[in-house]
């Protein structure tokens, strides 16, 4: 229910435009900030949804969020000016940067190992059907779905609370669960309290920045770009198709997509996804840059014998996107951030994504006056193709791991443990 409150407020912005430029002066200014300032609120929802997993919990970090979608829908059906309109954009946005991070986070700590993958990647299907249904609706929903769900085990472990951590773990994972609690209990006795200089550890930075990487990647697809105004691009590339007829075709290929993916994204690999991923979002990106190159060179004369063009780059695009880069980067996130820093680096992780996508969104109209749109999207396949070469040398594979064994890939040893703890001690008796 989260992840379709979090589908519904990604994409409002699309369908909602043009109505909003009839009834209301509405500038091409103010049209380029009611896409992104969703993003700018998520920003600030990533920074502290980072800090309430720790407080609250995973659970009621969903309740906070669930708080906020409310208030932020308020503002939009009750607006009758372009004040209130962007305040709940603002709203909706702190809440999808609070739901970002906890749904990636609570899903990798109650799934077992070999469908943790698939949970994650299913939750991100249900975001795509959140952008079909109605908006409304899946808010309420949201909010009373939190009454059955249960906390995270691992979170209740670290606040003393082990007999709902047990009662959590049955309702997860069934009656058979004295491995699983085991290996909690050595996972967190290996937990010490996190400071910023732990952030200078190569087993915590090393997944830090392999996890900024895949969501770089996101964001350089320009997937905000396309999703916040497609009917615009659509009435732009001048598809034989009208553009409302366009989004919905574009939509459901990307829920049907998402649901091979997540019958994937356990079998195959995280890794080789993302890889498939990108390369079909940079080759459906310098297609939609050819498109619009020959309709502002070749004029009706492309449009009439092209003019499907621009709907099947999308198509390829959003299809492309579904099986890795839309859901993957968030399974990621979940997986490799160590325990000890999920609350800070998972916050940090979600706000800078969240800042790329409002750069990306706001400075669209710029980059097009600058390199004309053909240029803009080229410019996005070159970004998107020089990360992926990155992300192929650096990243690892988690396919089929549990979590204490992820942060063996990247150099954790109990003797890491030790060590801060002894480090800790010297600067206790230093002082």
């Amino acid at each position: 229910m989260a992840s379709i409150s979090f589908g519904f407020a990604c994409t409002y912005s699309s369908p909602a435009l043009p109505d909003i430029r009839k009834t209301i002066e509405f500038s091409a200014s103010d049209s380029g900030w009611f896409g992104s300032l969703v993003t700018l609120g998520a920003v600030f929802g990533g920074l502290a949804g980072g800090q309430l997993l720790n407080l609250i919990g995973r659970r009621g970090t969903l309740w906070a969020a669930a708080a906020w979608f409310i208030a932020g829908w308020l503002c939009l059906i009750f607006a009758p000016s372009t004040a209130l309109l962007f305040a709940g954009r603002v709203l909706t946005g702190v809440a999808m940067g609070m739901v970002a991070l906890a749904v990636a986070v609570f899903i990798s700590e109650i799934s077992p190992p070999n469908i943790r993958g698939l949970l994650n990647t299913c939750a991100n299907a249900v975001l795509c059907i959140g952008i079909l249904l109605t908006f409304a609706l899946g808010n309420a929903v949201m909010a009373v779905a939190l009454f059955w769900v249960r906390e995270s085990p691992r979170w209740l472990l670290q606040k003393g609370r082990r007999k709902d951590a047990i009662e959590a773990l049955h309702f997860y994972q069934g009656p058979m669960i004295s491995e699983q609690l085991e290996a909690l209990d050595v996972s967190l006795a290996n937990v010490q309290s996190f400071s910023l200089v732990d952030m200078t550890l190569p087993h915590i930075y090393k997944p830090f920045f392999c996890t900024l990487l895949p969501m770089f990647m996101q964001q350089a697809s320009a997937v905000c770009v396309i999703l916040f105004y497609a009917q615009d691009i659509f009435e732009d590339a001048g598809t034989s198709i009208s553009a409302e007829d366009c989004t919905i075709i574009v939509g459901a290929l990307q829920v049907v997509v998402l649901f091979v993916a997540t019958a994937l994204a356990d079998r195959v690999g995280r890794k080789v996804l993302l890889i498939v991923s990108s390369v079909g979002s940079s080759a459906s990106l310098t297609i939609l840059g050819v498109s619009f190159y020959m309709k502002a060179t070749k004029g009706q004369e492309f449009l009439d014998s092209f003019g499907w063009l621009p709907l099947v780059a999308i198509g390829i695009f959003f299809m492309s996107y579904a099986v890795g880069l839309g859901p993957l980067p968030w399974v990621l996130l979940g997986e490799m951030i160590p325990l000890k820093a999920r609350g800070f680096a998972t916050g940090v992780c979600t706000a800078i994504l969240f800042a790329l996508a409002f750069l990306v969104t706001k400075e669209y109209d710029d980059m097009q006056w600058i390199m004309g749109t053909a240029g803009t999207y080229w410019m996005f396949a070159v970004l998107l193709s020089g990360a992926l070469a990155l992300f192929v040398a650096f990243v690892p594979e988690t396919k089929g791991k549990s979590l204490e064994e992820i942060e063996l890939l990247f150099g954790k040893t109990d003797s890491s443990s030790s060590t801060e703890s002894m480090d800790k001690d010297v600067e206790m008796n230093a002082r």
